[in-house]
Parts: structure tokens; sequence; C-alpha cells
């Protein structure tokens, strides 16, 4: 069986491709050739491919890749595709996460592009997507093959509803030998219910309920106390509200243009009356409050990131500390949140336990991944807040499919590496081979 080996593939604005290879592999591929039919993405696209290197022009692509040959061809890869949407002739999203991903595989072994669902031309399997020129610092246009990987990163869930997005994801999702993550955004409500059908999950889970009645609303807050309203479709704490009875009112707290709003109310039914207002109709779930531990005088979580590595397991990739700030609802860092190292906050806290703790926490991010990966196929990545209790109780807040970048980064750096590796893993998983060497 033929060895997968690694070389460098340069892509030219014209659309030659060539192959540079070391010295001692090259009569294995060439037997008296200077170009050979390469097999490209997973519905084998033939490509004419040259040996060694182009002469210096701008506008070349470099990256990379791993390849074999058969028959007097070879067969690259992997190709991975960042699927986002368009904006007239523009592409969204986060360019500089995908300049950050296009950089990683350059590095490690992978051609990467961005594309959208109007670049598919699904009968004759191509794509017309976007490279990243680090050279000229811009995206060039041109066309390619359908991506052994796609990797999801529709900006919103507005976007990913749209009936062309959908379509492409189910195009996607029924194709054998592509691998598609993560499939789509996570919904608050759906996420909990889920997850409580796992025993060795539910103990981490608070108290979770859809916000549509009056009657729940009172029920809920008279045995809480304490909760928080989070919107079902919300990302990055927006729309954010926290109730709690304290000196016998009831406090309202929400964010309203990176300030925080404070409103009393003597009953639950003035609270709910300023609730319904804010809501607007939106889809919004009840939270039971925990009262975390505190660092230098604010509550704080901890946000984990968990991938899958290349061997297709999940690992925790990092673990970083995000601390409220003064309007102590949210602790994202936009809304001025703060970061702070776990090794230094635990150590802070729980002292000669913050090791033990450490592992727990890690222990338990990999237990919640591997519960949602049992009701949700496709997942490769999600990364989720939890909070802690001065007592060192875990509980699970949130759960995200498509995260952000970390700020941190080692943590960043890891990231990106699990992702190429893992694609690199369901590339030689669909192509039958074994590890890569060379």
């Amino acid at each position: 069986m033929p060895q997968l080996r690694s070389g460098w593939l340069t892509i030219l604005p014209g659309g030659r491709w060539f192959l540079k290879i070391p010295r001692q592999h090259q009569l294995l591929v060439l037997r008296g050739r200077k170009r050979l039919l390469a097999s490209l993405g997973p519905f084998q696209l033939s490509k004419l491919v040259y040996i060694g290197l182009p002469r210096l022009q701008p506008g070349r692509i470099r990256t990379r890749i791993n390849w074999r040959a058969t028959n007097d061809s070879l067969k690259l890869g992997p190709i991975i595709g960042i699927l986002t949407v368009a904006r007239g002739q523009q592409f969204l999203g986060n360019r500089e996460n995908f300049k950050d991903i296009a950089l990683a595989g350059k590095k490690l072994g992978a051609l990467v592009y961005v594309f959208t669902p109007n670049g598919i031309d699904w009968k004759k399997k191509v794509v017309r997507g976007y490279l990243y020129d680090e050279q000229q610092n811009q995206w060039l246009e041109t066309m390619l093959p359908i991506p052994h990987v796609v990797y999801n990163r529709i900006p919103s869930r507005k976007a990913e509803k749209r009936s062309d997005v959908q379509e492409t994801l189910n195009q996607f999702d029924n194709l054998q030998n592509v691998t598609l993550f993560n499939r789509c955004f996570f919904e608050k409500h759906k996420l909990f219910h889920t997850l409580r059908a796992y025993s060795e999950v539910t103990p981490f889970l608070p108290d979770t309920l859809k916000l549509d009645t009056f009657n729940k609303f009172r029920q809920f807050c008279s045995q809480f106390r304490f909760v928080y309203l989070k919107p079902v479709l919300g990302k990055a704490g927006e729309g954010i509200m926290r109730l709690e009875y304290k000196k016998n009112s009831w406090v309202v707290l929400r964010l309203k243009e990176q300030k925080t709003v404070t409103r009393k109310f003597s009953t639950l039914d003035g609270a709910w009356k300023y609730v319904k207002e804010h809501i607007r109709n939106k889809p919004y779930i009840m939270q039971q409050g925990i009262h975390r531990a505190k660092y230098l005088g604010k509550p704080f979580d901890v946000r984990a990131l968990v991938q899958k590595n290349g061997q297709g397991e999940w690992v925790v990739t990092g673990i970083g500390i995000r601390r409220s700030g003064s309007q102590n609802i949210t602790t994202h860092v936009p809304r001025g949140g703060s970061i702070h190292s776990l090794e230094t906050v635990l150590q802070e806290i729980f002292s000669d336990e913050a090791e033990k703790l450490e592992a727990k926490i890690k222990e338990t991010a990999l237990t919640i991944a591997n519960a949602l990966n049992q009701t949700i196929p496709g997942l490769a990545e999600m990364s989720m807040d939890l909070g802690l209790t001065k007592e060192g109780k875990l509980w699970l807040f949130e759960a995200n499919a498509k995260p952000e970048k970390f700020d941190e980064p080692s943590i960043r750096r890891i990231s990106l590496s699990n992702l190429i590796h893992y694609s690199q893993y369901v590339w030689r998983l669909h192509d039958g081979r074994g590890a890569v060497s060379g």
C-alpha cells in the first residue's frame, strides 16, 4: 500500500499546480516525466501537476501537502474548505480567523480555502474559492476542487437558516466521502434538554426552562430567587438579564450599550412586565442562578475549548478564566470581562486543591463533549462556559458549537493545530491509508 508523504504545493494565479518533493522520492514519482495527473478532492477531480518549483511570481499560493503516487498519478490532500456566506462580491466572517487557519494549513500540511454556497458547481464538482496570499495579504479567487473537509463557519443563526445555506449543508451531509463539521449552532433549550438524558452530565446542569408564561416565571423565580434570563438564539452575552431577590425587592439587571441598567420591583408582577417589555417576544430560557467563586472580588467563568485531535479523539485544547467586569452580568471580554490564567486563579482560591480541581474541570469538559457527540453527529469542536462555586462544584452554563478564537496565544496555537490534524485524520480515514510519513 503506497505511503503518504509530505511535499510543497504551489498554485499559480493561472491555475497551474506545482509539487516539490524531496529528491529521494523523485524517481518514485517521475519515471522520466516532468508532470503528472493528480487526483484532487474527494471526487478525484484530475489536474495536471508539475514536479518542481515554478519561477517566482506574485499571487502564488504555497502550502505543505500530503501526497501519494499510484499508477503514474498523484493524490493530494487534505483540502479544507471554510464555509461562510457572501455579501455582494465579498465573503463574510472573521477574516483574521480564516487567515490563521490558512497559515496553519500551510505549516502543517493542508490546502485551506474559503468558499460560499453560491460558489459551488455541483455538476462539475468544483468550487469558486478564495486562497490567502500571505505575500500580498489578500484573498485570491480561483476555481478549486470540492474539499475533503468542510469547516462550517456560517457567521450567524439567521444566515444558517437561509434556504441556500441549508441546501448546501444537506448536500455535504449526504456525501459520504466529505466530512462536514460543525453542522449548526447549538440552541440553548435543546442543548440542556439533550444533556439531561445523560446521567454522567446531569450533576453539572442548573435547572433550565423555557420562559413563556407568567406562571412558569413566577414559580421558577420563587423557587430559586436568583435567576438568569437568556435569549435562546443569543451570543456573546447579548440580551442576558439577571433577577435576584434582595432586601424585599426583585432586582433586575440588564445590559444596555455596555452599561448596566438596574431596576427594583416590589413584586414579581412588576418584574415580569419589565422583562416582557425588553425580550420583545424573542425566545428565552430561565436558568437557575449559581453563586460562583470570586477572584479579585468578582465572579468568574471557566471557559474550556475542546476539539477532536489527529486521532479523532476529544481533547481539552485549553482552559481560561473570564472574570466579570463592573456590570457583573456576563464575563464576555467585549462587555467588560477580563482574562486570567486558570492556574493562577485556582491556586489563589483553592490552594492545595488547585491541581485536583483542574483535572476535574478537564474531565467534566470531556464528559460533556462526548455526551453531546452521541446525540449530535459531526461535532469536532466546541467551547463551554462552566461555573465554579467556592466549594469547588462545577456547573455548565453555556456550550457553543462555533467558538471564536481564544485570546490566549498558547490555546490559539494548539486549536489551529488540532483543526488541521483532525482534518488530516478524516482524510486518511476516507482514503483508507495509513499515517503520514516523510
